[in-house]
């Protein structure tokens, strides 16, 4: 298996604006083709910076299921100019997973599943936090997951994604390359 982690950068103040455009008209498009497992915004650190995870079988999936995309009338003009106007960069990191938790395990098995575009006025974010840590070395515990960069930003070095309370999130993030606290979206699998 292989996961996209993919990161946005978008203006000031507007993560929001394409959080919500997302969730009420793009996700329905996006997820006819590919498979999410996680969206969040993040809560500390870079601001106005979006998260999000992908899930797939082989590289050979991904590209089948971006192509896809991409044929997706609707996505790519109406969409792409509206949301894209406010993102000022994008990266993404191809990872393997190292150590899953049952959570992610189900939501692997279940990344296929298509989400529905949700209500204008319902809730945008999940109730808890989630930390993601990037460092050398793989972190101790239990986390929800735990991934080795194989492409993309610092190949070779380790992302953890964890789920708990602030205290929990920051008690040790010593020696740390960067950490984020996160607010998982209501649509997110993994929340």
């Amino acid at each position: 298996m292989l996961f996209e982690l993919r990161t946005y950068d978008l203006k000031p103040g507007k993560a929001p604006v394409y959080l919500e455009y997302f969730r009420t008209f793009g996700v329905g498009l996006v997820t006819r083709h590919l498979p999410m497992g996680g969206y969040w915004m993040v809560e500390s650190g870079r601001l106005n910076r979006i998260e999000h995870l992908w899930i797939y079988d082989s590289f050979a999936e991904r590209d089948a299921c971006r192509a896809g995309l991409a044929q997706e009338r609707e996505w790519v003009e109406t969409f792409i100019p509206r949301a894209f106007a406010d993102v000022v960069a994008q990266q993404n990191r191809i990872m393997a997973l190292e150590r899953g938790s049952d959570a992610v395990e189900q939501v692997i098995a279940a990344r296929r599943n298509r989400h529905d575009n949700q209500p204008a006025g319902s809730a945008m974010f999940a109730a808890g936090l989630h930390g993601l840590s990037f460092s050398a070395g793989p972190l101790p515990g239990a986390p929800l997951a735990a991934f080795r960069v194989l492409s993309g930003e610092a190949p070779g070095t380790h992302v953890t994604l964890q789920a708990g309370d602030f205290d929990a999130l920051t008690a040790d993030t010593g020696g740390l390359a960067a950490h984020e606290l996160l607010r998982p979206l209501s649509l997110s699998p993994l929340r």
